[in-house]
């Protein structure tokens, strides 16, 4: 299992702020926009980062059988990144000057 040790500028992995048992427990908030989305097998969501209160919050980065999702909070939409697709590649992009990020996110839709 990959995880995040070195988030970008304007995300963390503060503990306090991720707050796993509020959003990520068996009836936590982003366990249930996971799901609506689809993403149904609970023990395969792994939080990775959030975005720091700091810059704002309001979305939280997770992955799921190896791939990458952003969960916006705000609007409780959860996008999948197609391009790059790994962990790799997304905190590679995230990590560049705003000007010069290049990546591809796609809404999943919300299951019925």
């Amino acid at each position: 299992m990959q995880v995040v040790d070195n988030p970008p500028y304007g995300w963390t992995v503060d503990k306090e702020e991720m707050d796993l048992d509020y959003y990520w427990s068996a009836e936590g908030l982003g366990t249930e926009a996971a799901m609506n989305a689809g993403l149904t097998e609970f023990s395969k969501l792994q939080p990775q980062m959030i975005r720091s209160s700091e810059s704002g919050g309001g979305a939280y980065l997770f992955t799921y059988d190896g791939k990458v999702y952003l969960w916006n909070m705000l609007q409780d939409d959860v996008y999948q990144y197609t391009d790059p697709s790994d962990l790799d590649g997304v905190l590679r992009e995230m990590g560049k000057q705003s000007g010069k990020v290049t990546r591809k996110l796609v809404l999943v839709e919300q299951a019925e």
